[in-house]
């Protein structure tokens, strides 16, 4: 299959603005024979929402905001994996989602945020404690989000639910504060024998250079095929049957 990474700058939002690029992105991954399509760390409202709005609401997902892309995601018949902010109505917390919707524009999973800051850019989000793979067809996939990749039992624990593949959306390029995260992605394909996808996020902020950000697809616990800088998708071949990455380079597609 092909698999899509939408490396996009979208951490300031705005979610109109957002909304936009991801469909754009969406309609050239779908246009390019893309069957799952990734999106970064909370692509739908942008990583600094909150930072930028203390009285931002987070909605119960799919919002009606969602509408023109999951008709994407229909007449296109694909996987879509969304960063998202989402508030639980049952639980009366906002989470911060890895969102997966099939191809007839349900939700067929989800994970939420284990390790979040709870502080600045993530003080609106509850730390989640749930942690199952999401059946996207006849795959097991074992979703994270961001940091949560940092620590290589939560992709071991995935693969011992019978995960076949892990996918980390991201917004987290090398820092001082955070350190380089590569090591850590590179670790979880290690101990788990699974690829790692991580789909990250370009742009700089007053608060983070994300142009140094990389987008990546590890295997054996090396990194095979990453791109950092200008706003992209990135194309490559998974064989779903073998677990073997196909491709030795992405296919770039800047928008």
């Amino acid at each position: 299959m092909k698999i899509a990474l939408c490396h996009l700058e979208i951490s300031e939002g705005p979610e109109c603005k957002n909304l936009a690029l991801l469909e754009q992105a969406v309609r050239i991954a779908a246009d390019n024979e893309a069957q799952w399509v990734i999106t970064p760390e909370t692509a739908v409202q942008g990583y600094y929402f909150y930072k930028l709005n203390q009285d931002a609401v987070v909605p119960v997902q799919p919002s009606t905001q969602l509408n023109n892309l999951l008709a994407l995601v229909k007449a296109y018949s694909l996987y879509l994996f969304l960063g998202a902010g989402e508030y639980d109505s049952e639980l009366s917390c906002n989470f911060n989602s890895c969102i997966v919707f099939a191809p007839d524009g349900t939700v067929c999973g989800k994970h939420r945020k284990l390790i979040s800051h709870g502080i600045g850019a993530e003080a609106w989000a509850t730390k989640a404690t749930v942690l199952e793979p999401i059946v996207c067809g006849k795959t097991k996939v074992g979703a994270l989000v961001c940091a949560d990749a940092w620590y290589s039992e939560h992709a071991q624990e995935m693969q011992q639910k019978g995960a076949h593949i892990i996918i980390d959306i991201a917004a987290w390029p090398p820092t001082e504060v955070c350190g380089n995260p590569l090591g850590a992605w590179e670790k979880c394909s290690s101990v788990t024998g699974l690829p790692m996808l991580v789909c990250n996020q370009t742009g700089k902020t007053q608060w983070m250079d994300m142009t140094i950000g990389q987008s990546v697809v590890i295997e054996h616990g090396k990194t095979k095929l990453s791109y950092n800088g200008e706003q992209a998708v990135l194309l490559f071949e998974w064989d779903e049957a073998s677990g073997e990455v196909l491709s030795d380079k992405f296919e770039i597609i800047s928008i």
